[in-house]
């Protein structure tokens, strides 16, 4: 795997990314139940901020936006365990998403400019261009300057996992264009496949391995019992955000949502949808713990080695924090201050 410097372009020293014994000991504090936070937020926030708007991909509005919803703690809650540097690689690509999810949400005439400036990401992130215009959105050049960085950190078949999810997330957002351009509602079964693109964790995922300098290798990452761990967590995932960010995407009129398309095709009112996203939610957190002791199981088995066995717990650890890191950010953010249906605390152990 190649090894970039620690401080390349983040502008961060400090902790070495490969001192891996002292982050595993931390890893071994359980997630369940437990509220995390980076501990090095504070000092990448800021520097991840001015970097943001240096680049153009924060006007001084969207900057104050960013701080109120807490767009970098965000980073830090679903990646407690990154060192510095990783973190702020992580909060670059956190900026980022946000920047690109509010912008192809945003209704108006501009979709096709959307579209265009979609397309220019997606010929980025598939390496099908790989100079990029000076004068080309801001949204385009953050791809162009941290994904580079990323996977030189990274075994080829990573870094191509790493690019083909992104790839996928970024076709996910002309899919809601299209979809909110003619109302259209997807069937629960396809909406269920689709939102666990949709909702970014797949190159999320990813950047677990990255965050805690562990790559799964490939027999483990692509093995049924690993599939059922990240399909529970990214259902997690996305329906906490589908209810939190409900009373918005009723305003809008968009489609993309549980709540909506279970009331859509079940004739249920708004009320009953709500409540049957809860039970599917609540039924997907029990899940979760048998999927996690089926995946280490399937480990077990396996001929890894001493590092190739730590890799696993240490994904299965970053997995369920960045599920509960994910619940706890939507609490806190002001991105979701109008909520109509904030989770209950009970039965969000993990």
């Amino acid at each position: 795997m190649k090894r970039a410097p620690a401080e390349a372009g983040t502008g961060i020293t400090g902790a070495d990314p490969g001192d891996g014994g002292r982050r595993a000991a931390l890893l071994q504090g359980k997630t369940q139940g437990l509220s995390l936070l980076n501990p090095n937020l504070r000092l990448v926030e800021p520097l991840v901020t001015a970097w943001a708007q240096k680049v153009g991909l924060l006007s001084a509005e969207a900057a104050e936006q960013a701080r109120r919803e807490r767009h970098i703690a965000f980073a830090g809650r679903v990646w407690p365990w990154a060192p510095p540097e990783r973190l702020a690689e992580l909060s670059r690509l956190a900026l980022w998403m946000f920047a690109v999810d509010d912008r192809s949400d945003a209704r108006g005439d501009d979709s096709g400019e959307v579209d265009t400036e979609l397309q220019a990401m997606m010929r980025i992130v598939t390496c099908a261009q790989e100079a990029v215009p000076e004068q080309a959105p801001a949204s385009v050049r953050v791809l162009a300057e941290v994904v580079p960085r990323l996977t030189d950190r990274m075994s080829p078949a990573w870094g191509v996992r790493l690019r083909r999810h992104l790839a996928e997330w970024i076709y996910t957002n002309r899919d809601m264009i299209r979809r909110r351009a003619e109302s259209s509602v997807p069937t629960p079964r396809n909406y269920i496949a689709w939102r666990r693109v949709s909702g970014a964790v797949g190159w999320c995922f990813d950047l677990t391995e990255y965050a805690h300098d562990a790559e799964l290798t490939e027999l483990v990452w692509s093995s049924p019992a690993c599939r059922r761990v990240r399909d529970s967590a990214a259902d997690i995932i996305c329906w906490t955000n589908d209810l939190y960010s409900l009373a918005k995407e009723l305003r809008t009129g968009e489609t993309s949502n549980l709540v909506v398309v279970l009331q859509h095709h079940h004739h249920l009112t708004l009320r009953d949808a709500v409540s049957e996203v809860h039970r599917r939610l609540s039924l997907r957190i029990t899940e979760l713990p048998a999927a996690i002791v089926s995946l280490r199981t399937t480990a077990s088995a396996m001929n890894l080695t001493m590092l190739e066995r730590g890799a696993v717990d240490r994904y299965v650890d970053g997995i369920r924090a960045w599920a509960r890191g994910f619940i706890n950010y939507s609490q806190e953010s002001a991105r979701y201050a109008d909520s109509l249906v904030p989770l209950k605390a009970a039965g969000l152990r993990l």
